[in-house]
């Protein structure tokens, strides 16, 4: 029998690698990745009225409404060909919109295989996100890792210039830490009791852990 297709959530501190391993599973099944930011940021540049609406709250500093966030998702759905499955990265951040998400993806002919927690203890995310930099050159901008020597050094053949994003200096960090602590605990419970989650270790490379997703989808999913 064809297999069905897969809708997974990902969830998991920054740092966890949340969207290189939903790109790592969409290059090994039929799967779109719908990260929560790109979404919002593609909404913004159709111009539409929406997209000027999130535009001005993201401008003014302010979180997007869980309402916008629920209307730009129901599009995204609607656009997904039936016969693929859809890896979320970003939603849901809370309960209301963890209650939201069923609605939405039964309006799509969708459901919620599994939830995935890609567990990554606070030393390690604090080592990920601390050595991150951004290397500057006179013609792009990327990430590089303090631990990559051979990155390292193809910036500074660039004449790259290395800089440090606002949202990974120290302090910064220890805040996104907090405030995930405090939102995301909610939801591991909330979806414990569904029965949904899985715990994966996310210590190790991204299409590593995309590989051990599969195979405990296929131990526990039937038409996984």
């Amino acid at each position: 029998m064809p297999r069905s297709p897969l809708h997974l959530v990902l969830i998991g501190p920054p740092g966890a690698g949340k969207s290189t391993v939903g790109q790592a599973l969409g290059a090994l099944v039929d799967i779109a990745v719908i990260s929560t930011g790109v979404i919002l940021r593609e909404e913004i540049q159709t111009g539409s009225r929406l997209g000027a609406e999130i535009a001005q709250r993201i401008d003014a500093g302010d979180f997007v409404t869980d309402a916008m966030i629920e209307q730009v998702l129901e599009t995204q759905c609607r656009h997904i060909p039936a016969h693929r499955g859809i890896v979320l990265d970003g939603y849901p951040r809370n309960l209301l919109q963890a209650a939201a998400l069923p609605r939405i993806f039964a309006a799509h002919g969708r459901h919620i295989d599994a939830v995935i927690l890609l567990d990554t203890p606070d030393d390690i995310v604090i080592e990920r996100l601390g050595g991150r930099r951004m290397c500057v050159t006179p013609t792009e901008t990327y990430p590089v890792h303090t631990s990559d020597q051979a990155a390292l050094a193809h910036c500074a053949a660039l004449n790259g210039v290395l800089t440090i994003r606002p949202d990974d200096a120290p302090d910064i960090i220890a805040h996104r830490l907090k405030v995930y602590h405090s939102t995301t605990a909610p939801l591991i419970a909330y979806y414990e009791q569904q029965g949904l989650l899985r715990r994966v270790d996310a210590h190790t490379d991204a299409e590593s852990i995309a590989r051990s997703i599969l195979a405990i989808m296929r131990q526990t999913v039937p038409h996984a």
